[in-house]
């Protein structure tokens, strides 16, 4: 062998020992970022999960089961390409996160016809009660015939009638999960009670009453 060839053999040589490390730092930098990103995702579900239980708990909701299944952890174990999983992994994580503010949103809205004007709620809610009171009152005159105690009928059952409406509106429009700061931290909430509505259906029964009990 020439001493050329044999210089050109250790330089080949050299080479080939320069590109196995280069290949080997590239394979170590990649799994590295491999790991920060897998650990990355663990932390984001872990705290996704305790999020969702949190949630669950506060809108006393059963908690779903988010343990995998064998079935998924062995598709896992199959993964041919762990970029493209965790690149699915995180963008499974982001979709979730806001499936879970978009939940959050909707609790912070009323209890009863979340997208209705409040004024719709009360009057549903005065109205049934009112109602309810009325075919009461009927229901009285019918079997008593009328009498004294038709002055208290006409009075009282209206007025308690407004008021179970006043705590049953206070209910119905108080949001399930209260409003947060920019901080995090709980906000009161306003909820409307609109009394004056309750008192405008109790007078209009108390005529409707006295309409059937002194004229009809």
């Amino acid at each position: 062998m020439s001493l050329s060839a044999y210089d050109d053999l250790v330089h080949e040589l050299a080479r080939l020992d320069a590109d196995s490390a280069a290949s080997t730092a590239q394979a170590a930098r990649r799994l590295e970022r491999r790991r920060a990103a897998l650990a990355e995702v663990r932390s984001e579900l872990d705290a996704q999960t305790s999020r969702v239980a949190e949630l669950c708990s506060t809108l006393r909701q059963s908690t779903p089961d988010l343990m995998p299944s064998p079935a998924v952890e062995e598709a896992e174990a199959a993964v041919d390409d762990p970029d493209a999983a965790l690149a699915r992994a995180q963008t499974a994580l982001r979709e979730a996160e806001l499936s879970v503010k978009a939940t959050v949103r909707a609790a912070q809205r009323p209890t009863l016809l979340p997208n209705a004007h409040h004024v719709l709620r009360e009057l549903l809610v005065y109205g049934s009660c009112m109602v309810a009171c009325l075919i009461g009152q009927l229901v009285y005159l019918a079997a008593s015939g009328g009498g004294e105690a038709t002055w208290w009928v006409m009075f009282l059952p209206p007025v308690m009638a407004a008021l179970v409406g006043y705590l049953l509106v206070g209910a119905a429009n108080r949001p399930r999960l209260p409003l947060t700061d920019r901080n995090g931290r709980p906000v009161r909430p306003v909820v409307p009670h609109n009394p004056r509505l309750g008192v405008t259906l109790a007078v209009c029964t108390m005529a409707l009453f006295a309409y059937f009990a002194f004229f009809a």
